[in-house]
């Protein structure tokens, strides 16, 4: 009834290659699920939340002047006082419409104005005389 038969050896190499590819395939496709959450999550964590100006911490004799956002803060340097400008405000103060946040700050070289406005994955603070109303890029903070 049965018959035995030769099988050649390429023939059960390339099944077996056939077997690997099949499943080397099905693992791409799950990795690529699994990267495309990592992002999701990452994009989740680069939402920005409650961006403002701070400098109510002392250091020394200073303030120390912060922009906090997202539960963290990243210091700018000691300053005598700040006071936060209003989003109403920015226009009179020649800030973009699209700052998150925005304050005049007196230390003790000079009276300056800083704003904050997201670009892509990071924040970027402007800095300006408060007189010239000219800004220039003063720190680059990514979002992580």
């Amino acid at each position: 009834m049965f018959t035995r038969t030769k099988f050649n050896g390429h023939y059960v190499m390339l099944s077996l290659f056939s077997i690997l590819l099949v499943t080397s395939c099905q693992n791409d496709a799950s990795k690529e699920s699994e990267s495309s959450s990592d992002k999701k999550v990452v994009s989740e964590k680069k939402a920005l939340k409650d961006v403002h100006f701070d400098c109510s911490m002392v250091m020394g004799n200073d303030k120390m002047l912060y922009l906090k956002h997202n539960n963290s803060a990243n210091g700018l340097g000691p300053v005598l006082s700040c006071n936060q400008i209003a989003a109403k405000d920015f226009t009179n103060q020649n800030i973009p419409a699209a700052a998150l946040a925005a304050c005049t700050v007196e230390s003790a070289q000079e009276n300056v104005v800083y704003y904050t406005i997201q670009e892509g994955d990071a924040l970027v603070i402007y800095k300006g005389m408060a007189n010239s109303k000219t800004f220039s890029q003063h720190l680059i903070i990514p979002l992580i």
